[in-house]
């Protein structure tokens, strides 16, 4: 046990945690599911890697961790199922002047704006304004926003006329004439995706109607490099500009002549999954754009100073020589086979964890919209929607084949950096388990928090709100050892102890859930054991005293 000093007491909660920056510049423009904070994925690449070395994520996500590869001077493979993963990759990426994109932009804006303000007209009297906000209540439309001029202090709350309902009823899906999604959803409840629904229901008729001619203008940009920004742009904000976006209540009324009696209302905005409230806001299709390409071009005008070059490689021997970026959308436990044995200098990656995140599913809106083909059979996920096939046992397949070629693409003496996070008791003993037999020495267990603005936080009292990263180092040769699982009846003394001991070292004597885990998991890890999740919470719940959702020891 540590020696602690009573006047200077460790807080014992932080030991080996990383502090989240939040998402800022490029990584603020677009959102996906459980993204990584960029300084701690910055800090780890710098610390087991030198410049112009390889490194690999074969789940690249959201391409935090291929960026920032990039940006450091290293060079970079990222492999993702996922088409819009690796768009979104490609454009975090890609640098543009500003220039070149305002020119585009304003080409964009004289030959679509117009058409797309048709759609929302608003008449009062002889005056016509364009509408910003329509507030929908179980499908009726109850309130009306617009504005006199583009200045926020205009703005004008009224009722729906009779004219506004007539133009809404001239809108329909069946009736518009460019793209838009008209692929069904897999049926997951989880998710609120229903097998009976469409893509496109989840727009408005007239949102979908502007959403069609937004990209179909797009799509005729004749620059490859500005179209797929200005794409980019697109998918960040077509779902602000859907149905899911909710509505914030407020206490009080609105001030203001112009205003009426109006209660105080707010704009909410899509997280994740595709619940459709009952109140719900329709907001001008041109509005959320343009809303996103301004944050865009401050961003892109930012990282186009920045001192790095990408030089897209087509497969790994370019790579290797004179390229330093290669991104694959393929299936990781197949793209990997194209990658030659202890070639790859450091693995950083975070896995889909269970049935924690179904990414395809997720992504289904996106996809849709660019037509990108997608592979949902070799998905590595647990998805509840009965249509898919993906179990646990297909899961642990898939995952274990990945693992095996993670570690055989990796140099000896090299290090793989694995991020995980889960509440299953079988997923983590397969995880660890797998990772036992294979030509792995244990380096160092630590935890990440998340960043403030992250889309996915577990919450919950039992959640672990953390992440682990696990680093492993390759061996020269195979280890022989077996992994010892702790179960409760046998190792229930071991786990009371060290909590307590965990206890004694917190400041107020306290620690929450996932901060008794972390601790748990490292101590274990350390000594080849491991103990289900489900007997750990078991313990606390019947040895310890549960205060406001932090343990402390019973009196």
């Amino acid at each position: 046990m540590e020696q602690i000093a009573l006047f200077e007491k460790k807080d014992i909660s932080q030991k080996n945690n990383h502090k989240a920056h939040s998402y800022t510049g490029i990584y603020a423009l677009h959102k996906y599911w459980s993204k990584k904070p960029y300084n701690i994925i910055r800090n780890f690449i710098t610390k087991y890697t030198g410049l112009g070395e390889i490194v690999l994520d074969p789940f690249c996500g959201s391409g935090i961790s291929i960026t920032e590869a990039i940006i450091t001077n290293r060079k970079a493979i990222g492999i993702d199922i996922n088409p819009i993963s690796i768009f979104i990759t490609e454009q975090l990426l890609n640098k543009i002047s500003s220039q070149q994109i305002i020119l585009a932009y304003q080409k964009l804006k004289s030959e679509v704006k117009h058409k797309i303000d048709e759609l929302y007209k608003v008449k009062r009297g002889d005056e016509e304004f364009i509408g910003t906000h329509f507030l929908w209540e179980q499908n009726e439309l109850i309130e009306i926003w617009y504005q006199k001029s583009n200045g926020k202090k205009d703005k004008i709350i009224d009722l729906p006329t009779d004219e506004d309902k007539k133009l809404i009823q001239r809108f329909s899906y069946q009736n518009i004439q460019y793209h838009y999604p008209k692929r069904k959803f897999f049926h997951n409840s989880r998710i609120n995706a229903y097998g009976d629904k469409y893509i496109y229901d989840l727009f408005t008729p007239r949102n979908l109607l502007a959403l069609a001619m937004l990209l179909n203008s797009i799509d005729k940009i004749e620059d490859i490099k500005i179209k797929n920004l200005f794409k980019f742009v697109f998918t960040s904000s077509v779902g602000q500009a859907s149905k899911m976006v909710f509505v914030v209540k407020n206490r009080g009324k609105y001030n203001g002549s112009n205003n009426g009696n109006f209660e105080k209302k707010e704009v909410g905005s899509w997280v994740i999954g595709y619940w459709v409230p009952q109140e719900n806001f329709e907001i001008n299709v041109w509005n959320c754009f343009e809303n996103k390409f301004k944050k865009t071009l401050k961003a892109k005008g930012v990282q186009y100073s920045r001192p790095y070059q990408v030089n897209k490689a087509i497969n790994f021997n370019e790579l290797k020589d004179n390229k330093n970026l290669l991104l694959i959308n393929s299936p990781s436990q197949k793209a990997l086979k194209d990658i030659p044995d202890e070639s790859v200098d450091y693995i950083i990656t975070d896995p889909p964890h269970g049935n924690r995140q179904p990414y395809l599913e997720l992504s289904m809106m996106w996809n849709e919209w660019l037509k990108f083909n997608v592979n949902y059979d070799d998905e590595i996920i647990i998805s509840e929607s009965k249509d898919r096939n993906k179990d646990v046992k297909d899961y642990f397949n898939l995952l274990n084949i990945t693992l095996e070629e993670i570690v055989r693409v990796l140099k000896p003496n090299r290090y793989f950096s694995l991020i995980f996070n889960s509440l299953d008791d079988e997923t983590w003993i397969n995880l660890i388990q797998k990772m036992n037999e294979l030509n792995l020495e244990l380096h160092k267990v630590e935890t990440l928090g998340y960043s403030a603005n992250s889309v996915v936080q577990d919450t919950r009292q039992k959640g672990l709100k953390t992440d682990f990263i696990i680093t492993f180092k390759k061996a020269q040769h195979k280890i022989n050892r077996d992994l010892n699982i702790v179960y409760s009846s046998s190792g229930r003394n071991l786990i009371i102890n060290l909590i307590n001991k965990y206890l004694s070292q917190a400041v107020d004597g306290q620690l929450e859930t996932y901060q008794i885990l972390n601790l748990l998991f490292t101590e274990l890890l350390h000594e080849n054991k491991f103990m289900k999740l489900t007997d750990i919470i078991k313990i606390l719940e019947t040895d310890f005293q549960n205060d406001r959702n932090r343990w402390k020891r019973k009196n």
